[in-house]
């Protein structure tokens, strides 16, 4: 069974979220060091990749719409 691009944007953008608040957590307590960016930039990576879930929803949506006009 596959997830939903909706279901994996949601999972992604979740973990990103979490990965910021745990970045922000690792820079009150020690600053801005090698492991703060390198949270923040999983973070981001996440951050897109949610992003082109939900992008390629948007064309699935689209598609689905052009082949039933076609159909009707």
């Amino acid at each position: 069974m596959r997830a939903s691009p909706i279901t994996m944007a949601l999972l992604y953008f979740s973990i990103g979220v979490l990965l910021i608040f745990f970045a922000i957590q690792n820079v009150s307590t020690s600053g801005w060091n090698f492991w703060s960016y390198l949270i923040v930039s999983f973070a981001a990576i996440d951050f897109m990749i949610a992003y082109r879930f939900y992008r390629l929803r948007r064309v699935i949506k689209q598609l689905q719409d052009q082949n039933k006009k076609k159909k009707d």
